[in-house]
């Protein structure tokens, strides 16, 4: 009798063969494996389309001008950002001077905001170049926050 094609038996190290293995966890692992691969695949995409949609403006406007206060004063360290891009923010500086790009044309929501205090400034941009918005008067609490 020859056992050349007879089906082999794998003993386990106590000498008893060893027992059929469960087709779940394999596939509870590839189920995992694909929501997994999709949930990445979706964040990528979702990344790519946020950039291209960014940069695919055709026409790039933008806005510059100087924050001051109640008296007049420029106010430093604040964020301004636009309420239709929230990605397009900067912070202004010493003298109260910002420049925000990128910005769709026509009528815009500019926000001031300092220590979780913000103030809104309706600007309209030309197509194509930046807009000199002159002076947003921030009316809202200064107070430093500890």
């Amino acid at each position: 009798m020859k056992f050349v094609d007879s089906p082999k038996i794998e003993y386990q190290p106590d000498g008893l063969p060893r027992a059929r293995e469960s087709k779940r966890p394999f596939y509870f692992r590839l189920l995992i494996g694909i929501v997994l691969f999709l949930a990445v695949g979706l964040n990528l995409y979702v990344l790519v389309r946020a950039d291209v949609s960014a940069i695919s403006l055709k026409n790039n406007s933008g806005a510059e001008g100087m924050v001051i206060d109640g008296e007049n004063r420029p106010v430093p360290n604040v964020l301004v950002f636009s309420a239709s891009v929230p990605t397009a923010s900067t912070t202004t500086d010493e003298d109260g001077r910002f420049l925000l790009n990128n910005l769709p044309p026509g009528v815009n929501r500019l926000v001031v905001v300092r220590n979780n205090v913000g103030q809104e400034f309706y600007v309209t941009l030309a197509e194509g170049k930046v807009t000199r918005v002159d002076y947003l008067n921030f009316l809202a609490p200064l107070v430093d926050v500890e």
